[in-house]
């Protein structure tokens, strides 16, 4: 029997015994922790996204108005012409003229009644709304880092500055929308010195645990307060939640069928298209 073993193509290979003593090729592992040092003492880079924050460059103008930077790469990139730090700024979304219209468009026609929804929500005039939903848009992409960032009021937003208003015990719409105003202003400007002054490193400190436990219980405060126009039931506006649960539980029996089905058949269509979704990706 010879000591060689061959293949199915014929071809000769080291006995067995020869095998198991040659050496393998050491492979290099990447460390998950990009900009640490690994093992071996040697020292990864770090992210784009990391080296921007924590590399220590030094400070450019350039960087308080971002068009200045991506819209010449942007341009580039359209004609073909992207250099290799364009392609680095893009990231794993490639710049796309389609792809910004399409955007754009499906932000325009689900932005509008959103914002109409949470000036309902802040308890402000309708057309507080639609103030809030192209303003920040602009603003933002002369003062905005993050190209996939929607900006705009959120329900969230919205719900606290309800309860800002309310514990000033400012009822007419005028005057929450003054102050609604004046409280955006002063939120701005402060954001604004943030920006100026990278401070937006402190959120990599926030617990996971905190921010999901404060989503959370913004949400079942927000169903329970939007769940009267649902159901067609008219209550007033209360500063605590388990006092809303109250009110709504009492006055179930006034509930308007046309409107309760209505609201829960649109509420079981969205949840059905956004499981469709699910499972087509």
């Amino acid at each position: 029997c010879s000591k060689l073993q061959r293949t199915t193509s014929g071809r000769s290979i080291a006995p067995m015994a020869e095998v198991e003593s040659i050496d393998r090729p050491d492979i290099e592992l990447q460390d998950p922790e990009a900009g640490m040092e690994s093992p071996q003492g040697e020292e990864k880079p770090m992210p784009p996204a990391w080296r921007e924050v924590y590399g220590g460059s030094k400070f450019d103008v350039r960087s308080l108005f971002p068009p200045f930077t991506w819209l010449p790469a942007y341009v580039r990139f359209m004609k073909g012409r992207a250099t290799s730090g364009d392609t680095e700024k893009m990231g794993e979304l490639p710049y796309s003229m389609k792809g910004d219209f399409i955007a754009g468009l499906t932000v325009g026609l689900m932005l509008v009644p959103q914002c109409l929804a949470f000036a309902l929500l802040a308890g402000l005039p309708i057309r507080a709304g639609l103030y809030s939903s192209f303003a920040p848009l602009v603003i933002y992409a002369l003062l905005g880092t993050l190209r996939q960032l929607q900006v705009g009021p959120t329900a969230l937003i919205s719900l606290l500055t309800g309860q800002a208003l309310d514990a000033m015990n400012l009822l007419g719409d005028e005057e929450r929308l003054a102050a609604a105003s004046t409280l955006a202003l002063l939120v701005g400007l402060v954001s604004l010195l943030f920006g100026v002054l990278r401070f937006g490193f402190v959120v990599d400190f926030m617990s996971h645990s905190v921010m999901s436990s404060f989503c959370t219980a913004s949400g079942v405060i927000i169903a329970t307060s939007q769940l009267k126009h649902v159901l067609g039931i008219n209550i007033k506006r209360h500063k605590y939640w388990w006092e809303t649960a109250y009110d709504l539980c009492k006055n179930l029996p006034e509930t308007d069928p046309a409107t309760a089905l209505l609201g829960f058949t649109l509420l079981a269509m969205l949840t059905f298209f956004k499981k469709w979704k699910q499972a087509g990706n």
